[in-house]
């Protein structure tokens, strides 16, 4: 399957996967940057643009990894489905509910695969929660979730009509993660303000949620950019009717599973091994699966209709942070 990438910030590694991979062949890379775009072409052995449109005429891809900033993937997703082109939008989504519906919308008349990137829904740890919770863990009933990156200087990332800040651009992953693992979520309050970056003020940059979850589940979660990226992690702690589970592992890379039946009172593990060409396999298999979908016609697993509602969700902590108040999704 012919594949191009369109943004080269987490593209890079879109491209860099792709570049491996047996099944797929990388026909062209694009980005503003020439500097940018002739460096990971090079890597990559593909062909570079700086401009979207002569990318798709020239290099005619089968499908695009659109890693460009929130606030770009209405338009270009648009503009790759009118063309017949499969579309793997990274996260988040859109910037806003509206946007989402559009892009899938868009994508549907056209009859072409939409699939957001919510690869942590391909992390071994989160695939072994999944599995679990709900079977032999029984319902689950609290958790808490602590998902601290570091810091990020750049203007769009908070800009509230692009990234949205840490409480969209990142914590969408961990909204995303709970819905798919524990199941969606019914209220949020929250608290939470302008902490560290002034410079992006009034855009919330750390935030404490209270959820409860339309299964009954009740919890936290810990959010925004309250770490260093030399020492950001994540933590996720689940106890289940039958069991307790807890994740963790550096940001983005959960690799360490403890869980405890009840009735036995015996610590068990589940190792993730991320190092060296392992630290990709996330990519590896979210792009695998995009690409099955793209090609049968199935649905896939994050389909539009889906991650809207994580975006929702982001919102909602930070609606529910702004007003001091209880949102109902």
């Amino acid at each position: 399957m012919r594949f191009a990438v369109v943004g080269l910030g987490i593209g890079e590694v879109h491209a860099r996967v792709l570049s491996r991979m047996d099944t797929a062949e990388l026909v062209g890379v694009c980005d503003l940057d020439e500097g940018v775009v002739t460096r990971v072409a090079e890597a990559c052995g593909t062909e570079s643009f700086t401009d979207t449109d002569a990318l798709l005429s020239d290099a005619k891809p089968d499908a695009v990894c659109l890693c460009t900033p929130p606030k770009t993937h209405l338009p270009l997703g648009k503009m790759l489905a009118d063309a017949g082109i499969h579309v793997l939008c990274e996260k988040p989504m859109a910037a806003t509910v509206e946007e989402c519906h559009a892009l899938t919308e868009a994508c549907e008349a056209a009859g072409v695969t939409l699939m957001v990137a919510q690869k942590k829904r391909f992390a071994p740890a989160i695939s072994f929660l999944k599995e679990h919770v709900g079977g032999d863990f029984g319902a689950p009933i609290s958790l808490n979730y602590r998902y601290h990156p570091g810091q990020v200087p750049k203007d769009w990332f908070w800009q509230e009509d692009d990234g949205g800040g840490p409480l969209v651009e990142n914590a969408v992953h961990t909204f995303d993660t709970l819905r798919y693992v524990v199941g969606d979520i019914k209220t949020i309050r929250g608290l939470g303000g302008n902490f560290l970056n002034a410079k992006y003020a009034p855009q919330i940059d750390i935030a404490l949620g209270l959820l409860e979850f339309e299964n009954g589940c009740i919890g936290t979660v810990e959010l925004g950019t309250a770490s260093e990226w030399c020492v950001a992690d994540e933590e996720f702690y689940l106890a289940c009717e039958k069991a307790v589970v807890r994740s963790r592992g550096r940001f983005d890379q959960p690799n360490e599973i403890l869980y405890v039946y009840r009735d036995e009172q015996e610590p068990r593990t589940f190792t993730v091994d991320y190092d060296g060409e392992a630290g990709h396999q996330d990519f590896v298999a979210e792009i695998s699966h995009f690409m099955e979908c793209a090609q049968t016609g199935a649905t896939p697993l994050v389909p539009g209709c889906d991650a809207v509602k994580s975006i929702a969700a982001c919102l909602g902590l930070k609606r529910a942070v702004r007003e001091g108040t209880t949102v109902e999704l």
